[in-house]
């Protein structure tokens, strides 16, 4: 029982790392990017990847 919660602890903070990353790609893309409507689609990434993170406060 331990290990299970142990493996899942290890994949929420992989998990969680990888986020991070796709969070941060976005938003360097988002940062360099003149255009609206490509703005318009990497708000959405990030609102995806964000609401993929914190699934219990998008109810």
């Amino acid at each position: 029982m331990t290990k299970k919660i142990e493996n899942d602890a290890e994949v929420d903070v992989r998990f969680g790392r990888r986020v991070n990353r796709e969070v941060s790609v976005l938003l360097s893309e988002i940062e360099k990017e003149p255009v609206p409507d490509r703005l318009l689609q990497l708000a959405q990434e990030l609102q995806k990847a964000l609401s993929d993170k914190f699934p219990a406060q998008n109810s």
